[in-house]
């Protein structure tokens, strides 16, 4: 159920006993209005027009004939009206409590941390100080940051810090209390902040200057190193799909089962299409957590341009959750994979996919708040302010990997920290993976002509990567 606040739950208490007391009154003032004067003239009382002997004749409750109001009833709905007057005469029903609070940590990190000690600020606001000017400069300018307000905003870059440390904090770090506490700043500050900074990352320029398609020259270095992994026939499956899921700390109210996920909790589906640098070129978010991956990723570009996007033989490298075709290819599911070749070929599929599973953790890793986002979805727009957060720490994994210039990401900390979250999932994932196989052999048997002849394409597609790859290490198939 939705939250209420503590003058709401004693308003609708007094609301439900305002209400009783009208229903009892009414129904004593019918009683009276009904209950015959003299019990010796009950044939009379039966016989008279107002009686229940003749429905069809209202009751004249204000009649001279019935008794007057019970003023113990009056007294009482006086009483709660009196109450509700009250309760609604300050502005807050408490008595506020001034709470200690100092900016100190804020200016500390920013006037210190930030040009005498890189490692301490990039800990708390999860990018490097020369990366987070930059971020300031490219969004200081967005609508979001001025207001017609007498009261003048507070400068962006501690806006953006109170932001950043709030995505890359995980559980009650990361709750509007504890940021509030940190920061020295206002609760509802806190929210405002997150907003306007978050409205700033998801603008369309932004996001297009963070998450443009690949250049041929940026193709083609994927491209090498699939090959360099692989086989030169395998070169073109230059992208990477794979889905994950973001938790949420607690069922929301609006459509709460629909994000009943497979590992038992509430959580938001997330489908991240990179190349092996581990950039995001596009992605989809959205969908609750009980949304089949293959189903989520539907919802996002690739699927329906894939002939504009992608080159004549190039095609997306999936796990076995999606479906197989000649753009998209799988590795094989049991019983087919059981076989030794089709074993081979699955491992060699997965030294390409683990990139995948690499750029997940990576940023799972740097912005911790999607381990397990501390949010109320009460409603349509707590659903779009949930949306809108892991959206923008999608393209705040873009900007650092951009202006960080890190050539091998794998030696950060923040890549560490993704792959022991991966781990962790990894686990819960076996028996779940157990399940879907047997779910996907079922499905497969009922597919439509035209979804046999694209499964069809796909099984070619994999048999001739088969052949090429086993060529190419010089073994037969």
């Amino acid at each position: 159920m939705p939250r209420l606040t503590e003058r709401q739950q004693q308003m609708t208490a007094l609301l439900d006993a305002y209400v009783v007391n009208l229903v009892a009154q009414f129904e004593a003032d019918m009683w009276k209005a009904t209950e015959p004067s003299d019990p010796e003239s009950d044939d009379e009382f039966l016989q008279s027009p107002a009686s229940p002997a003749h429905p069809g004749t209202p009751i004249d409750i204000d009649s001279d004939s019935s008794s007057e109001a019970d003023p113990l009833a009056d007294h009482i709905g006086d009483t709660i009206i009196a109450a509700v007057e009250e309760l609604y005469r300050e502005r807050y029903i408490n008595e506020r409590r001034d709470i200690p609070k100092t900016e100190e940590n804020l200016r500390l990190l920013l006037d210190s941390y930030r040009h005498n000690f890189p490692d301490i600020f990039r800990s708390y606001l999860r990018i490097s100080p020369d990366c987070f000017n930059e971020l300031v400069k490219s969004i200081e300018h967005h609508p979001a940051f001025s207001s017609n307000s007498n009261n003048e905003q507070m400068p962006v870059k501690d806006q953006v810090a109170i932001a950043l440390y709030r995505f890359g904090h995980y559980g009650n770090a990361a709750s509007t209390m504890k940021v509030a506490l940190w920061a020295g700043v206002g609760y509802g500050t806190v929210r405002n902040v997150t907003i306007r900074v978050m409205t700033a990352l998801c603008d369309e320029r932004f996001r297009r200057v963070t998450m443009p398609w690949s250049s041929p020259q940026e193709i083609e270095r994927a491209k090498a190193w699939v090959e360099g992994n692989s086989c030169p026939a395998w070169r073109d499956g230059w992208l990477m799909v794979d889905g994950t899921l973001v938790p949420l700390f607690q069922r929301p109210h609006h459509f709460g089962n629909q994000y009943f996920d497979r590992k038992s909790n509430y959580s938001l589906n997330v489908q991240l299409i990179s190349r092996p640098d581990l950039r995001i070129l596009d992605y989809g978010i959205g969908l609750p957590g009980s949304q089949h991956d293959a189903t989520a990723w539907n919802q996002t570009r690739l699927p329906h341009e894939h002939q504009h996007l992608l080159g004549e033989d190039e095609f997306v490298w999936a796990d076995s959750a999606y479906p197989l075709k000649s753009w998209c290819q799988a590795p094989y599911k049991e019983p087919e994979k059981l076989q030794e070749d089709n074993t081979t070929h699955n491992y060699y599929v997965s030294r390409i996919r683990i990139r995948s599973e690499h750029c997940v953790g990576y940023l799972k890793g740097r912005w911790s708040s999607l381990r397990g986002i501390r949010l109320r979805i009460d409603n349509p727009m707590d659903q779009k302010f949930a949306t809108l957060w892991v959206a923008s720490c999608i393209h705040l994994h873009n900007f650092a990997l951009r202006h960080e210039n890190k050539e091998n990401p794998e030696t950060d900390n923040f890549f560490a920290e993704g792959q022991l979250i991966l781990e962790e999932e990894r686990e819960r994932q076996m028996e779940w993976e157990r399940l879907r196989r047997e779910q996907m052999a079922q499905e497969e048997e009922n597919y439509e002509d035209d979804e046999e002849i694209e499964l069809l394409e796909g099984k070619l597609k994999r048999e001739q990567l088969k052949e090429a790859l086993f060529e190419y290490i010089g073994r037969d198939v």
